[in-house]
């Protein structure tokens, strides 16, 4: 009788009421998650893939993660139409490029940071539409030139000979003393209107701290995401997301809250691994379908 009347109290108290409620909803979900196998590592329309993760319309690609339509790769992360290239992070549209990161539309190249439309380059950074230099920071429309020093393309080639024999570290450490002589600009932006506050941000409009993120618009609070209107708290989403929040590596999403790995839903929260779904509340691993992930992440070049 004791335990009954205390159990009547607590139930008439909101607060309690409300509290009890939302752990009786998260170990329902608990429960569900559990239920069912993991989804097995996401490889659609792609060939020859082993040892990857989240691979979209790929060939022949080894120990890579969270590409789309690419080619001959090893240990290559976040990287789009990403051609015969080995440890490259963040690159988009690269060929025959080597240990770079964050590289746009470059050729034959290694050691590149921040560069787009490199071609024949070795350790650059912040440099665009230049070919044939070595050791260069904040470069554009040059050739030839060695650790910022304009030269003739045949005393360049005699000199970038001699300092390949140089140990990678002895070399970074000449172009990091180089770095610190320019400054650091607030973001890496371009093509952005009201939308200056975060990093790497491109083909945007009135998005507010947002990270490695690209024809957005409306947004706030995301990261590795594109192509997104009106959303929140968006991690590795794209492809055309609208009035969404908290979504995870999910993608043609309109009104959801609260997604994980589910793609073409409708007003809906808390889905797990789902494809194809309308007014569901709680839902997890759907049987039957493999849900594709369209990553088409990137389009800078558009």
């Amino acid at each position: 009788m004791r335990t009954l009347k205390k159990t009547i109290l607590l139930l008439s108290n909101p607060y309690l009421k409300a509290n009890m409620q939302t752990q009786v909803f998260f170990a329902e979900l608990q429960r569900l998650l559990k239920r069912y196998p993991q989804v097995p590592p996401n490889i659609m329309q792609s060939e020859n893939c082993i040892y990857v993760e989240n691979i979209f319309q790929s060939k022949n690609l080894s120990f890579c993660f969270d590409c789309a339509a690419c080619t001959d790769c090893y240990f290559v992360s976040d990287s789009y139409l990403t051609k015969n290239s080995i440890h490259c992070d963040y690159a988009v549209e690269p060929e025959l490029c080597y240990d770079s990161v964050d590289i746009f539309k470059c050729f034959n190249s290694m050691y590149l940071e921040d560069c787009a439309f490199m071609r024949d380059s070795t350790y650059a950074a912040g440099c665009t539409n230049c070919n044939d230099v070595f050791g260069c920071v904040n470069l554009q429309n040059k050739s030839f030139c060695l650790f910022n020093r304009q030269l003739s393309e045949t005393e360049y080639r005699e000199k970038v000979a001699f300092y390949k024999q140089w140990p990678v570290q002895k070399i970074l450490a000449v172009v990091e003393k180089l770095k610190r002589s320019y400054p650091l600009t607030q973001t890496h932006e371009a093509h952005n209107e009201n939308a200056s506050y975060g990093n790497y941000i491109y083909y945007s409009k009135n998005c507010y701290l947002c990270f490695d993120a690209a024809h957005n618009e409306n947004c706030s609070y995301l990261y590795d995401s594109f192509y997104n209107k009106n959303c929140y708290d968006d991690t590795y989403a794209g492809n055309n997301n609208q009035l969404s929040y908290e979504i995870v590596d999910s993608t043609s999403l309109f009104n959801c809250n609260y997604v994980f790995s589910s793609h073409n839903a409708q007003d809906s929260s808390y889905l797990f691994s789902q494809f194809l779904r309308k007014n569901h509340f709680q839902t997890c691993h759907a049987t039957g379908i493999v849900a594709p992930k369209l990553i088409f992440r990137f389009g800078l070049g558009s």
